[in-house]
């Protein structure tokens, strides 16, 4: 009796500890390492014959184990790989096909063969990191005038995390440029691959203007070019070549979301705004999410965003929009450059010193035929010891050895302020003495350095000081109108105050001096609160669900779209 109960209780055991070991082993399952456990280790042979430093630092800082045995970590990468097209990128690139091919079959790959898929989703996951933090190419190694900061990062402890935290999603997604403009470029993107593919419109290769009212032989073209885009709603069947109201006023349409004047009137921009066919459009917005890569991905929370084929400048403060400006920038012979600075100090009255490239391309020339160029100019010529030479004992052999000087005045051609930040190229920020500038569509008109629509408004919002520097004030001190009618009151005062003493005595003889003659005195302001600025170039966004584009007026979309390609 006793014999069959220790059978019986024998047989329990053996049961339980059947189920405790499969509750346990479900459990492991469950609660699975991301690295594999079957195979501990890889031969380190294998990985260091591959001679890159990135993968044998992934690898031997994880024990040369597995890495990719998570099936949820492989279907978020190859999910990942296929949406890049939507960041403008191309998924073979990632190894797309081979990628997916291993997946297929991965139940019954070789041990070596399961080793190589996993090298092959480490190296997709690093390239992938790499271009969605910082972009395919360098800037700095494309253009000269390209001074944004080196982005350093680390794509093994990016990928480390998002695999042992089982959040590879999130962590690739954080590697993303996160600003509305970026997401604007995507969603533009997509709603261009929606329009069907072209059909042969043909090309409108016509000089003259097409004014409205008028026929022309090219007006069918326009149409067509009008209907495809969604700007004109009615199709034309007669195919007329007349240029009828309704076509005006798609036209209109046109112009305005290519930021040009909606005047109805079919000129050079609006024919080359025309001629842009859908794949080169889909080219532009690949360029500009190329180049989104390259800017910071971190704002800060008071910062200037420019944006250089816009002619536009927004103040942005805690996400907020507070201000918006219409801007002149640098002609594509001198190019304003693309960088990323932080406000300094802003000039009431500023001097203005002639930077080097524009003495040797345009003073200079001028000054060796007449040298009243420098009165013409306002300039005033200092030596070494700020003693000013006379322009006409100027030697275009010494002419490295001066400074080239001109005073605060209407005239000046940095206007009434400026405003500084640190930079190699010595660019600012500064009012004009060219007004007329800002009625201009084509604003690709300065030397490099920025002006401003409104300055005295933006040096206000700047200082944010409204019991120091209140707008009237800094009105009045930019103003010689102001100092003159100060030293009428001050005359005044002083001629009343003789006639009283004359009154009194008059045999009483007063020497009058005239008041020194009123002039403006450059103020320097530090700025106290950090301002940032992004000096930067896009040229194609959406706004609404409508396309938006401008002029990529350095040529640089074509071009950057090949090298993305080659």
């Amino acid at each position: 009796m006793k014999k069959k109960y220790f059978v019986a209780l024998l047989i329990i055991i053996v049961i339980c500890n059947k189920t405790i070991s499969k509750s346990s082993s479900s459990q492991a399952s469950f609660f699975e390492s991301p690295f594999n456990q079957k195979y501990n280790a890889i031969d380190s042979t294998r990985i260091l014959n591959t001679h890159n430093d990135m993968l044998i630092d992934f690898y031997r800082k994880n024990n040369y184990e597995l890495a990719w045995n998570s099936k949820f970590n492989r279907e978020i990468l190859i999910q990942e790989i296929a949406n890049s097209e939507n960041e403008g990128l191309e998924p073979k690139e990632y190894n797309q096909t081979t990628l997916l091919n291993f997946e297929s079959k991965r139940e019954t790959l070789s041990d070596s063969l399961l080793i190589d898929y996993d090298i092959a989703l480490t190296l997709s996951a690093q390239k992938l990191i790499a271009h969605f933090s910082k972009g395919k190419l360098n800037p700095k190694k494309l253009y000269r005038n390209w001074d944004l900061d080196e982005k350093k990062i680390s794509e093994n402890s990016i990928l480390d995390e998002g695999i042992k935290s089982n959040n590879l999603k999130t962590a690739l997604e954080n590697c993303k440029p996160n600003h509305w403009v970026y997401k604007k470029l995507k969603s533009s993107l997509k709603l261009l691959k929606h329009y069907p593919a072209e059909k042969t419109i043909g090309l409108i290769n016509l000089k003259e203007k097409i004014v409205p009212n008028t026929k022309n032989n090219y007006i069918p073209i326009v149409k067509k070019r009008l209907n495809y885009w969604g700007d004109l709603k009615e199709k034309d069947s007669t195919l007329s070549t007349f240029y009828n109201k309704k076509t005006q006023e798609a036209v209109k349409t046109f112009q305005a979301r290519h930021g040009l004047k909606p005047d109805a009137i079919i000129g050079r921009s609006t024919i080359e705004a025309l001629n842009y066919s859908r794949n080169q459009r889909i080219e532009q917005v690949i360029a500009n999410l190329e180049r989104w890569r390259w800017y910071t991905h971190h704002f800060e929370d008071n910062y200037l965003l420019i944006n250089i084929p816009n002619y536009s400048i927004v103040a942005v403060k805690n996400n907020d929009t507070l201000l918006s400006q219409r801007i002149v920038v640098g002609k594509d012979s001198r190019m304003t450059p693309i960088l990323d600075s932080k406000l300094s100090n802003v000039n009431l009255n500023p001097n203005w010193t002639v930077p080097p490239t524009i003495l040797k391309e345009d003073i200079y020339p001028e000054a060796k035929k007449n040298r009243n160029v420098f009165k013409k100019k306002g300039l005033v010529i200092l030596d070494p010891n700020n003693i000013e030479v006379n322009p006409y004992t100027w030697n275009i052999k010494e002419a490295y050895l001066y400074k080239y000087v001109q005073k605060p005045s209407k005239n000046n051609s940095l206007g009434s302020m400026k405003i500084n930040f640190p930079n190699r190229f010595s660019v600012y920020l500064h009012d004009t003495n060219h007004r007329n500038f800002f009625d201009y569509t084509f604003r690709s008109l300065s030397s490099g350095c920025v002006r401003l629509e409104k300055p005295l408004e933006m040096a206000t919002y700047i200082l944010n000081d409204t019991l120091k520097w209140p707008l009237q004030k800094i009105k009045d001190t930019t103003d010689i109108a102001y100092y003159n009618k100060l030293q009428r009151k001050k005359q005044l005062e002083i001629n009343l105050k003789n006639s009283k003493l004359v009154a009194k005595n008059p045999m009483l003889k007063i020497d009058t001096k005239p008041l020194p003659k009123p002039e403006l005195k450059t103020i320097v302001i530090k700025i106290k609160e950090p301002i940032y600025l992004h000096l930067w170039y896009w040229t194609a966004w959406e706004n609404n669900g409508v396309l938006q584009f401008r002029e990529d007026i350095y040529c640089l979309d074509a071009d950057l779209y090949s090298k993305l390609k080659n």
